[in-house]
């Protein structure tokens, strides 16, 4: 099963599968169901799926390509996130220059 174009067994830790906490099936999303006598719900096809879940494997921008973007075209989201890496930038370089 393909997640974003990727292996769902990327997106699963290595250790998560070996606890068995996120075993595999393809008839079953197991995992999912929080009640304790409760069903794991089925596996629905990737079309009748909603498209903000395919969004949320999408990478976030990285501090150089939000560089790169022009300030009007970022939306509210990424420049909060720009700002927020920006700041743990010039803390990382400070802290290197002290260090020296």
């Amino acid at each position: 099963m393909l997640v974003a174009g990727r292996p769902i067994t990327q997106l699963l830790s290595l250790a998560a599968l070996q606890r068995g906490m996120a075993t595999l099936s393809h008839e079953v999303v197991t995992g999912l169901d929080i009640s304790k006598k409760g069903q794991d719900p089925p596996l629905r096809p990737d079309a009748e799926l909603p498209q903000w879940l395919w969004e949320l494997a999408e990478p976030a921008k990285t501090l150089n390509e939000l560089r790169r973007t022009k300030e009007e075209e970022l939306t509210f989201e990424q420049l909060e996130r720009f700002v927020k890496l920006e700041n743990r930038d010039k803390i990382r370089n400070r802290n290197a220059d002290r260090a020296k």
